[in-house]
């Protein structure tokens, strides 16, 4: 499996999907920045934290998620290399495995370069009351909603392996952002699966009625749901190669 994700990240080094996440997570910070600044937004770390954190996990990451995914399932077919890939002695089921490993393991590089940023940004703009221990619990919150909101992604594989096109991922992550930003703070959002993972980490979600059992039922179903979709049509159906 290791040997996979190094392969992924050798094809990482001539494409520019890459560059272009890492400035997707560099992009909150810098608006927060803008905002702290310019409008005077807020004078402390705790506050810009907060605001980073909210703007990634239910906004932004959505959109880069979607394009990320996208890539990764769909470039071999893209490429036409899927069929000398699955000539090499692997199963199906663990060149998927390895796909939805450097999903997550994208994802855990793209948190830590938001936070990273973040600190960066907050002490250009001359923030108060920065710790090591503020950092941390930041940090450990964008990823604790980073990783279920990856969960929640396993039916856009799916998608990415029956339209491999990257425009439809990006017209979708653009809808579902828009369908976050409509369903935040409504009663029935612990119930929509793109929204409460910020809601869960946040602590947020203690402000509905709705259990957080709920909101983890609902984030584990849709993912049970994309993973079982996507390996049986990646596996068992009669893919194109």
């Amino acid at each position: 499996m290791l040997t996979f994700i190094q392969m992924e990240f050798l094809k990482l080094k001539r494409s520019r999907i890459f560059l272009l996440s890492l400035m997707g997570a560099i992009l909150p910070p810098l608006l927060m920045f803008i905002a702290v600044t310019s409008f005077d937004e807020g004078h402390s770390f705790e506050m810009l934290f907060t605001n980073v954190n909210m703007y990634m996990s239910a906004i932004f990451a959505v959109l880069i998620f979607t394009i990320i995914i996208s890539y990764l399932f769909g470039r071999e077919y893209n490429e036409h290399t899927l069929k000398t890939m699955l000539t090499i002695p692997v199963s199906r089921e663990k060149f998927l495995a390895s796909k939805y490993l450097m999903f997550l393991v994208w994802i855990v590089i793209l948190t830590a370069v938001t936070s990273l940023s973040t600190l960066i940004f907050g002490f250009i703009a001359g923030l108060e009351g920065f710790s090591l221990k503020l950092f941390v619990d930041s940090f450990v919150q964008l990823l604790f909603a980073n990783v279920l909101l990856y969960l929640t992604f396993s039916p856009f594989v799916f998608i990415s392996l029956f339209i491999t096109n990257m425009v439809p991922a990006m017209v979708g992550g653009a809808g579902l952002t828009l369908v976050n930003l409509m369903v935040y703070g409504q009663n029935w959002a612990p119930y929509v699966p793109w929204v409460c993972p910020y809601l869960i980490a946040s602590g947020e979600i203690a402000e509905y009625s709705a259990g957080i059992g709920v909101s983890y039922g609902v984030i584990l179903a849709t993912f049970l749901i994309g993973l079982a979709i996507s390996y049986i049509y990646f596996t068992k159906a009669d893919v194109s190669l």
